[in-house]
């Protein structure tokens, strides 16, 4: 059953949302993994003289600066939407859209080991000839499962966002 609404109401439930990266989410990323990078760093140093190990734990030295510089780079787009969700469907940042109708599979993974997350990612597979699969690491946006999915039901079922409660 709908809601009554006021046409501004209803204009407002149809604009696209846009997702953004979580500022204190980054924030916390940039801290656990300078710290990861200067501990794995010295480990290294360490291991220099002693054995071949260095090899293995400069390996993981350079995929913690990686992390770093990911959590760096995502600090500098906060004012642009990493997602568009929509009556059209899902605006990705590299400007794919893919529709509502296009899609086969929406899903948003949430891994965890012993309550460390470990990955956090939307996949969409599509009917579309490209993009086949379309994946996009979440971990940092200002949102969580839930709501991604309720959002994505209620622009892919009616076409607008339901009234707050």
């Amino acid at each position: 059953m709908e809601i009554y609404r006021s046409p501004q109401s209803r204009k407002q439930a149809e604009k696209p949302r846009a997702i953004y990266y979580s500022r204190g989410k980054l924030i916390a990323g940039v801290v656990i993994w300078v710290l990861a990078t200067l501990g794995f760093g010295a480990l290294t140093v360490q291991a220099l003289p002693v054995s071949n190990l260095w090899v293995a734990i400069a390996l993981i030295t350079l995929c913690a600066a990686w992390m770093l510089f990911n959590c760096i780079r995502g600090l500098g787009r906060l004012d642009r939407p990493v997602l568009l969700i929509g009556r059209d469907g899902i605006r990705f940042p590299d400007g794919v859209l893919i529709g509502w109708g296009d899609m086969e599979e929406n899903v948003y993974y949430a891994q965890s080991y012993m309550g460390i997350p470990i990955l956090k990612m939307v996949q969409i597979k599509t009917t579309l000839a490209k993009p086949r699969v379309k994946k996009l690491r979440v971990a940092a946006l200002a949102m969580d499962s839930d709501e991604y999915m309720a959002l994505c039901d209620s622009y892919s079922q009616r076409g607008g966002v339901p009234a707050a409660r």
